[in-house]
């Protein structure tokens, strides 16, 4: 055997019994001295891959990769959560916009009926009296008292398909259009509209709103200011 398969053999299994590697070292001291380096290298080896597990490193490892799941599922079900209030507020503010959109503007369909009426409730002079306005309030819920001047006209009528009383009146020497509205959710009773020829603002109370539609030059604010403390509306 020559040196270099001996040393090839040697590298492979350090504790080799081949007979050959054997009869190669016997009267060679420096083969035997690089077979028991070889050894103790080996040994060295096998010592260091020797580590000693502990006994409870099953459990602990299982209670870490319980604790990791744990803190995934965490964060997931927190962002989960984000991601619903997120949503949930969106469509709020979303639903929120869209009934602020389609809300039906009560002071531009008051000027709107006050148009389409030509003059008919505006050009009469029934004189009614606060009695027979009130008859007609009772199906509201609501009273009429106080100082107001003569009342032209005072009707049922249809608003945008809900009942109403349409009245007209003279307030602080002026003459106005006052309809009764029962509350809706689909009204907009906070509106002010105006155009070329009429402007109106509304009353609201708990249980129906006061649209009032006066000419350009009328004072809609002291006409709604007088109809706040004239009107009552039973709770």
């Amino acid at each position: 055997m020559d040196d270099l398969e001996f040393r090839r053999t040697l590298y492979a299994d350090p504790n080799s019994t081949d007979e050959e590697v054997l009869k190669a070292s016997q009267d060679d001291p420096k083969k035997q001295e690089f077979i028991q380096e070889l050894k103790e290298l080996d040994r060295k080896m096998c010592d260091a891959s020797q580590v000693k597990v502990p006994k409870d490193l099953a459990s602990k490892l299982i209670l870490r990769q319980t604790m990791h799941n744990h803190q995934v599922t965490k964060k997931r079900h927190r962002f989960q959560l984000a991601m619903a209030a997120s949503v949930a507020f969106i469509m709020g503010i979303s639903f929120t916009l869209w009934q602020q959109v389609n809300l039906i503007n009560m002071t531009e369909h008051a000027i709107a009926h006050v148009r389409a009426e030509g003059g008919y409730a505006l050009d009469a002079n029934e004189n009614i009296s606060i009695q027979q306005v009130n008859a007609k309030l009772a199906s509201f819920g609501g009273q009429l008292s106080g100082e107001i001047g003569q009342i032209y006209y005072a009707n049922f009528c249809d608003f945008d398909n809900v009942r109403s009383l349409h009245m007209v009146m003279q307030l602080n020497g002026q003459k106005v259009s006052v309809f009764v509205v029962p509350n809706n959710d689909n009204y907009d009773n906070k509106s002010q509209s105006n155009d070329k020829t009429y402007k109106s603002q509304t009353v609201d109370f708990n249980q129906a709103s006061l649209v009032i539609v006066g000419e350009q030059d009328s004072d809609i604010s002291m006409a709604k200011k007088t109809l706040s403390k004239s009107f009552k509306f039973s709770t």
